[in-house]
């Protein structure tokens, strides 16, 4: 290679390094005291104006996984107890209401809310789409058991322990079972 392309490639490395630098500075609000590749809460996700570069540099379409991306951010700032988020969820579903993980959510939205009842609801209509999920039985035992129907949560964790038997989840079942058993003497 001449000096000339080494020159030129050279040029276009730093030009592609200051366009991500400033994309990503403007996705943050114009602050320059944290590198990009950083962020506060020690996440590393990327930026919504990096990955829009990534896109155009390469040609495919990201905004399927970016939708889906930014549905799982909204999801994971959902702070228990304090009921924001539920109507996000609802309004969620309503174009995909089969969305085990939505639903997953939502249930855990309505638990965290003292909702039983529709928490008890929605895990259950989760476990008609897949019943073979050990963390929704799991759940849904533990909302039985806030209602005090203790005979449907044992139900609900013996179906933990036959799905995952060798499992933390199947152990904490276990662990519950017991405790209703003792509870009971």
């Amino acid at each position: 290679m001449d000096l000339v392309t080494l020159l030129i490639i050279g040029g276009v490395v730093v030009l592609v390094a200051i366009v991500v630098i400033l994309l990503v500075s403007k996705d943050k609000g114009g602050n320059m005291e944290t590198p990009p590749a950083e962020n506060p809460g020690g996440d590393k996700k990327e930026s919504v104006a990096s990955k829009r570069f990534k896109q155009v540099l390469s040609g495919s379409d990201l905004s399927n996984q970016m939708k889906k991306e930014e549905e799982e951010e909204l999801l994971t700032k959902y702070t228990p107890g304090t009921g924001e988020g539920i109507a996000e969820v609802e309004k969620l579903l309503v174009s995909d209401p089969n969305n085990v993980d939505l639903l997953d959510w939502l249930a855990f939205m309505y638990y965290s809310n003292n909702d039983v009842e529709k928490a008890v609801e929605t895990y259950k209509r989760a476990l008609a789409i897949k019943p073979s999920n050990e963390n929704q039985h799991y759940y849904l035992g533990n909302s039985f058991f806030k209602k005090g129907l203790f005979a449907e949560a044992q139900k609900e964790w013996s179906e933990v322990i036959r799905l995952k038997p060798n499992s933390k989840i199947a152990k904490n079942a276990q662990e519950r079972i017991d405790f209703i058993a003792t509870s009971k003497k």
